[in-house]
């Protein structure tokens, strides 16, 4: 009896490990709704059609998230996550053209998606992702000027540059990315940095 309860206490120590299926369900999930907004717009794409394309069943989808809506969530936060990597450390740097370019140049890689999340998924998804961006870049360090709060600098910041990038990813004959980064520089990240105009 004793060994049981060692066993039983031993495995509680043990980090929770994710059942291979729900990860394999679930990358199957995320990978097919990429795909689909490689090809069609979000609003045309379906639960069924995410589940077809993946290869589960429907009823599968609901276990793993509610809406299709939640999955594209839950793709923005890796997003969001990754872009912050690339940018921070120029904007730390003061280096806001490059900043900026790798911006845009990661959105322009990235354009289906970046589109249906700013603007096929909805307002809603729009509110959605500017507050995970904003909490994702409260999380950053970046530099701001003495005479600006930090946390309203960080709430602009984003909202403009979600703005500019959503104009852009809306227009029918888009900017050269080269452009748009020179918006968001002479905008958004200059100013930001503490350049005055």
């Amino acid at each position: 009896m004793d060994h049981k309860v060692a066993t039983q206490v031993d495995k509680s120590r043990e980090p929770p490990r994710r059942d291979a299926r729900i990860t394999k369900s679930r990358d199957a999930l995320r990978t097919a709704l990429l795909d689909l907004v490689a090809e069609m717009p979000f609003e045309a794409v379906s639960v069924a059609a995410i589940t077809t394309r993946a290869g589960i069943g429907y009823a599968t989808f609901f276990r793993h998230y509610p809406t299709r809506e939640a999955l594209l969530a839950e793709i923005a936060d890796d997003l969001i996550g990754q872009l912050l990597v690339r940018i921070a450390p120029l904007l730390l740097a003061q280096d806001t053209g490059a900043a900026a370019l790798a911006l845009t140049g990661f959105v322009d890689a990235r354009r289906p998606l970046c589109r249906a999340l700013l603007v096929g998924a909805g307002e809603a998804m729009r509110r959605d992702v500017t507050a995970r961006a904003i909490a994702a870049a409260g999380t950053a360090e970046t530099p701001a000027p003495e005479w600006l709060p930090r946390d309203l600098g960080i709430v602009h910041g984003v909202a403009a540059t979600l703005t500019i990038l959503r104009w852009w990813l809306e227009q029918d004959r888009p900017e050269d990315e080269g452009a748009v980064a020179d918006l968001l520089d002479r905008l958004v990240f200059g100013p930001m940095a503490g350049e005055r105009a």
